[in-house]
């Protein structure tokens, strides 16, 4: 019975011996990709007007966005495309354009910018080594559509899709 304990208190020693001075080591790695994420703030985006006679009629659509591109010859792109608009007598896309406001991370679209049904257009383009704020940066969508006489009375709707990309 005596050697069974002393068996234990050494197979214990041991035990105790080779997390007190036994180590490993490991080394953490990482590789950090380009990356972006894109949120519409303005879910619905309410044009409105003035109450001048055939004035345009504007609204604006807000979005944050996060966005890390590679260091070297990175890119990214904020883009847009416009469902057209339903119901028959209603607006004709070729009459909705949009501007773009000044991100702190990218370069807004340059000019007033016709909306497309078939190809997505740029609202922010960003370069190499572009970073966002950590709680993201924000920009508008600013658009306008022409009012025509020929338009019928009612409640039109249209879908924008926006997508984001880093490279």
């Amino acid at each position: 019975m005596k050697r069974n304990r002393s068996l234990a208190l050494a197979t214990t020693a041991l035990a105790i011996a080779a997390i007190s001075f036994g180590a490993d080591i490991s080394t953490l790695g990482v590789s950090v990709g380009p990356e972006a994420s894109f949120t519409a703030v303005d879910a619905t985006t309410s044009m409105t007007k003035a109450d001048t006679a055939f004035g345009a009629y504007t609204g604006t659509t807000n979005f944050t966005y996060k966005i890390r591109t590679t260091q070297s010859g990175g890119s990214g792109s904020i883009t847009v495309i416009v469902t057209s608009f339903s119901g028959t007598g209603g607006p004709a896309i070729a009459d909705l354009a949009y501007t773009c406001t000044a991100p702190a991370s990218g370069s807004p679209c340059a000019s007033s910018t016709a909306a497309s049904t078939s190809t997505a257009s740029s609202v922010v383009s960003f370069g190499a080594d572009a970073h966002s704020a950590d709680t993201g940066d924000t920009g508008a969508t600013v658009w306008t559509l022409a009012d025509q006489p020929q338009i019928k009375t009612g409640t039109y709707t249209s879908t924008a899709t926006y997508t984001i990309s880093a490279t």
